[in-house]
């Protein structure tokens, strides 16, 4: 993303939150989600975000392991063991990502390569977040898996993330109006919900007519009873 997200720092259990953002690369949109990392603690607010770990790995497409390539052999198995057992029935696509190659011993890559095992649906790279190594073959690698990842006929797919953002606005505004409408929430509130979610379909189809609609749901549902 090339910007700075989150306060990071040498102490493990610093990220607690799970951060995402999007990002297009080669026409492809991605939203990544960073998270805290899997380790045993006895911090319960970092375990609470350790546990938010394991759901969001659970429902990736995608999983990047981000591992410091300084660490031992031990750890850098048994972190990717971690994440493993977490998926263990699924086959969603894994890149084991060995980070900070920058600041690597030499002969440290030779040493993982040899003694790191990889099923069939993990791949491992060698980048640098501060020089930018291995950045581009990410990327590819990235692509690739997406493009490989098979989609069920009843997807749809959202390429424009300008209608993206308009359509999660419409889901927010309706849901607000099905909650008014359990609550017996005013008509003109419940209203304004209405033309806020036809605004944002507007900025993806084009331009219509709230009022016809509003006179149509008024007329046709019994609200406030």
């Amino acid at each position: 993303l090339k910007e700075d997200r989150a306060i990071v720092s040498e102490i493990p259990g610093t990220t607690r939150d799970a951060i995402e953002d999007m990002a297009i690369i080669d026409g492809v949109q991605f939203r990544f989600t960073d998270t805290a990392g899997l380790r045993d603690t006895d911090d319960i607010i970092e375990n609470l975000g350790i546990k938010k770990t394991h759901e969001k790995i659970r429902t990736a497409a995608i999983i990047l392991m981000v591992i410091d390539i300084n660490d031992s052999l031990v750890q850098i198995n048994d972190t990717i063991d971690r994440v493993r057992n977490t998926v263990r029935e699924s086959d969603t696509g894994k890149i084991i990502l060995l980070n900070k190659t920058d600041t690597a011993e030499q002969g440290k890559r030779d040493e993982i390569r040899n003694n790191i095992s990889l099923t069939g649906d993990e791949s491992m790279l060698f980048i640098s977040a501060l020089t930018g190594e291995g950045i581009d073959i990410l990327k590819e690698n990235l692509v690739r898996i997406a493009g490989n990842a098979s989609l069920d006929s009843d997807n749809v797919i959202i390429s424009n993330i300008r209608h993206y953002h308009a359509l999660l606005q419409v889901i927010d505004s309706l849901e607000r109006v099905k909650q008014g409408l359990k609550g017996n929430l005013q008509e003109d509130l419940i209203a304004t919900d209405i033309r806020q979610a036809i605004h944002y379909l507007g900025e993806i189809t084009g331009q219509i007519t709230s009022d016809e609609i509003l006179d149509n749901i008024f007329r046709n549902f019994c609200i406030g009873k």
